[in-house]
């Protein structure tokens, strides 16, 4: 943990700003003059003489207010309520990205419609339910200062992993519903993934709406209703593999990871720029995931089958629940045809 990451934070049970650190080790990692701007001074546990920064792998985070105690372990702030359930464990947490690979910074941009790289610089932006860091990677890369939150231990161990060395990340383990960030504290704030697994999805909504400051964006992606043929073999795949261990369970994502490649993936990508043929193969079952490697696809079912969706999104729910709570500048667009899904973005008035 960085120490300026407590100028970010609070008490996720009392809301307090004032949190103590108490150190019991730490390291001390290598910083460049250029990696802070002149406005931003010396960040707390920054040696700008030597070059190095401070972080605390082990300690506590302590609120003043109402004497919580926050472990942090592994260098990772653990702020999770004691009634909060954990984050279900996930194949993602072997997942590791190319950075250099364009699927990755393709797919980031458009979720991140209307905005642009340059619309990162200089921003503080809370990712919730970072999954495996993948997002939180690319708005560091492109200037942001970054609060990458999970409740699930796998994720944040993975999303460590997949941005070690960028130093702009700042991994939390919390709870989405009682977020441990400061109201008002973040320029933007997504959630990508998330909604759809909550069973009170308006309730974390509205959390994390409180942490946007006035004028600051809050963007949204989240599955909309399946229909046809992709609902019903859905179903039956849930319905088939909720009694399989998790051995088994990954095994059958295996066998769908690759007939997914030979029947849909690989016909999209070699016909979807043909006359008439483009088509055709643009209403085949999750086409889009022709991109992902084998191994991402093949943990992107696993979960499915794993983590129930409880929730489906319209544009129209999306559109009422933004609208309803005052933001300003609401987009919803729908993204992909037979495997529909919505991004959402909207500035808080």
């Amino acid at each position: 943990m960085k120490h300026r990451l407590l100028h970010w934070l609070a008490c996720p049970t009392c809301r307090s700003e004032r949190l103590r650190l108490e150190a019991r080790r730490t390291r001390t990692v290598r910083v460049t003059s250029d990696q802070f701007s002149p406005e931003e001074g010396v960040p707390d546990g920054v040696d700008r003489a030597r070059g190095t920064e401070t972080e605390v792998m082990d300690g506590l985070l302590c609120c003043d207010e109402c004497g919580a105690k926050w472990p942090i372990q592994d260098g990772v702030p653990r702020m999770m309520p004691a009634d909060a359930a954990v984050g279900p464990a996930s194949a993602h947490r072997w997942t590791t990205f190319d950075a250099a690979s364009p699927a990755w910074e393709e797919n980031f941009l458009d979720l991140m419609h209307p905005l642009l790289p340059g619309d990162f610089l200089g921003k503080t932006v809370l990712d919730a339910g970072c999954g495996y860091g993948r997002h939180a990677f690319f708005a560091a890369r492109y200037g942001a200062e970054v609060i990458a939150l999970d409740s699930s231990t796998d994720a944040i161990s993975s999303a460590a992993a997949n941005t070690k060395g960028c130093s702009r990340v700042h991994l939390v383990q919390g709870d989405v519903y009682r977020p441990p960030v400061r109201d008002g504290a973040m320029d933007h704030t997504w959630a990508f993934g998330l909604l759809h697994h909550l069973e009170q999805p308006e309730r974390a909504f509205e959390a994390l709406g409180q942490t946007v400051r006035s004028g600051g964006r809050l963007s949204l992606w989240t599955y909309g209703p399946r229909q046809g043929l992709t609902l019903h073999i859905s179903n039956a795949l849930r319905g088939a593999s909720s009694g399989m261990t998790a051995d088994q369970q990954h095994s059958l994502s295996k066998n769908i990871a690759r007939a997914l490649r030979l029947f849909s993936h690989t016909p999209y990508r070699f016909l979807a720029g043909v006359p008439v043929a483009g088509t055709v193969v643009s209403h085949l079952p999750v086409h889009d995931h022709h991109q992902w490697p084998f191994d991402v696809v093949v943990a992107d079912i696993y979960d499915r089958l794993r983590i129930p969706v409880r929730h489906w999104f319209t544009r129209e729910r999306l559109e009422g629940m933004l609208t309803n709570a005052g933001y300003a500048d609401v987009q919803v667009s729908r993204r992909v045809r037979n495997n529909e899904t919505f991004r959402a973005s909207s500035v808080r008035r």
